[in-house]
Formats: structure tokens, C-alpha cells, sequence
């Protein structure tokens, strides 16, 4: 499957309850997540893909618990969910409970590789 493919697939469902994708190459040494807005804009047409999955931001966030066990918790502040988020060697952060805090949270802890189990 190509870019192309994954692109006019995207096209035909509503994804809007979609804010990432996971995709994996042929070659299954790692998989990747990225924000979905992220991978319409930057996919090559021509690149090849073994497979691809759709995720919630609930569904992320099981991958980022996962990845970062007891790094990252949810919580609340003023009435709004938040990502507590404790980093060894670094100052604990507080952010908001979004998508974008959830991919660059997960990118730092990752280190941008994932092998998928």
C-alpha cells in the first residue's frame, strides 16, 4: 500500500474522531505514530506502507501510558484534564490533555522509535 492509498482511504470515512494514525513498514522493524493532520500533510504519495491503524486520543493515550508508564498521569487543573507528566532528571510538567501534548510527550519518550510488541 502506498501513501496514495492510504490517502484516498482517509478521504472516503469520517475520521473526525481520528487525531492519530499508527502505520508500519513492510519490513515490520518499527511502527510509527503521528498526528493525523500531520501525516495528510507530509506523506510521500509514493511511499510504501505495510499497514495502517487509526487511533482516538483515548486510544494514544494507552499507547503513551504504555510507553511511558509511570512518567505521565492524568489530572485536573481549574476543571480542565491535564497530563502530569515527571521526566527523570527534569522538572515535572503539567500540560494540557490534547493531542499535540500527547504526540510530543510520547515522541520524548519514545525518542521517535517504536517497535511495536
Amino acid at each position: 500500500m502506498r501513501g496514495t492509498d492510504i490517502l484516498q482511504e482517509l478521504q472516503g470515512l469520517n475520521s473526525s474522531r481520528f487525531k492519530f494514525i499508527k502505520w508500519w513498514r513492510k519490513e515490520n522493524d518499527f511502527c510509527d505514530f503521528q498526528l493525523l493532520e500531520d501525516f495528510k500533510k507530509n506523506v510521500e504519495g509514493s511511499q510504501e506502507f505495510a499497514g495502517y491503524e487509526l487511533l482516538t486520543t483515548e486510544e494514544m493515550w494507552d499507547e503513551l501510558k504504555t510507553q511511558a508508564g509511570d512518567h505521565v498521569s492524568l489530572g485536573k487543573t481549574h476543571g480542565r484534564e491535564v497530563i502530569r507528566w515527571d521526566r527523570p532528571e527534569k522538572p515535572s510538567q503539567v500540560c494540557p490533555f490534547t493531542a499535540d501534548s500527547i504526540m510530543t510527550i510520547f515522541d520524548v519518550e519514545t525518542r521517535g522509535n517504536v517497535i511495536d510488541h
